[in-house]
């Protein structure tokens, strides 16, 4: 007589089982077996067996005891990004707005709760993993997520996330986030985080596209608090995000070029150049 599998036993359950597994390297780079097993809540040995595997199929790497995502998984990744237009036109306009400026420029989407950093030019802030290309924030701690959640209707928003901002500056209940994006629209759609992200960080965030176009991507400036001045940085990311949405839609616009949105004079603060207030 044979007895039917146990759902231990079905793909399906396996396929949970490697979903789970490759979840615990998000915003974790490397982790050992221990740690894998103990955040995905699976028994070691069976953890052991998985990670062997996808080692073998490129999907992880093993270097000494600790394990990363895989080449493999980055270039599955890189194929879903390459059919994303705004990802594509976006490149040419950040890197000009990098150099204008001398501020990090993001490229973020909403995820659920979250923003997901689609796209990273600059190397400030060097550390802090939330940064870091492919990474996540709560959106409603991010300047790029709010500027997302004010073009949308509140009935719209996904299931938020206020976890404890990082300081007190941060975003701590509804009341606070509708405040927010009331003064966000104020602002034509430019959301300004004054280091609630971070100590000694200012964030300045635009839709990419205008409203009521389904926007889901933001444009961001990210320098230190005392080097970023808010106006003129909104102004360059708003025209920035404006240049990406006419270049990515295929629509004519007058004196369009890569950059033009951030010819605006320079100074330099220390080692960072950025945009000047004259």
């Amino acid at each position: 007589m044979t007895t039917a599998p146990t759902s231990q036993g079905t793909p399906v359950a396996m396929i949970d089982r490697v979903a789970s597994l490759l979840q615990v390297f998000d915003g974790r780079p490397r982790l050992t077996l221990a740690e894998i097993s103990r955040q995905a809540d699976l028994p070691r040995s069976s953890t052991h067996r998985i990670l062997q595997r996808l080692v073998e199929l490129g999907w992880v790497e093993r270097e000494g005891y600790q394990y990363s995502l895989g080449i493999r998984m980055f270039e599955l990744g890189s194929q879903v990004v390459r059919r994303d237009r705004v990802h594509q036109a976006s490149l040419p306009f950040m890197h000009a707005l990098h150099r204008s400026t001398g501020l990090t420029v993001h490229l973020s989407t909403l995820a659920a709760s979250d923003v997901l950093h689609l796209e990273r030019i600059g190397d400030w802030p060097e550390k802090g993993e939330r940064w870091y290309l492919g990474a996540r924030q709560p959106a409603v701690h991010s300047a790029a997520g709010r500027a997302l959640l004010a073009q949308l209707a509140e009935s719209d928003w996904p299931t938020l996330d206020f976890a404890p901002p990082a300081t007190v500056y941060g975003i701590r209940t509804l009341r606070d986030l509708r405040r927010d994006l009331d003064r966000v629209r104020d602002r034509g759609g430019i959301a300004v985080d004054f280091q609630g992200c971070g100590a000694g960080i200012t964030v300045v965030a635009a839709p990419v596209g205008p409203a009521g176009s389904n926007v889901r991507t933001a444009l961001s400036l990210c320098g230190p608090a005392d080097a970023v001045p808010t106006q003129e940085a909104g102004e360059a990311v708003r025209l920035a995000a404006m240049d990406i949405w006419y270049a990515a839609s295929g629509m004519p616009r007058r004196s369009r070029r890569p950059g033009g949105a951030a010819a605006a004079p320079l100074r330099r603060s220390g080692r960072t150049p950025v945009l000047s207030h004259e």
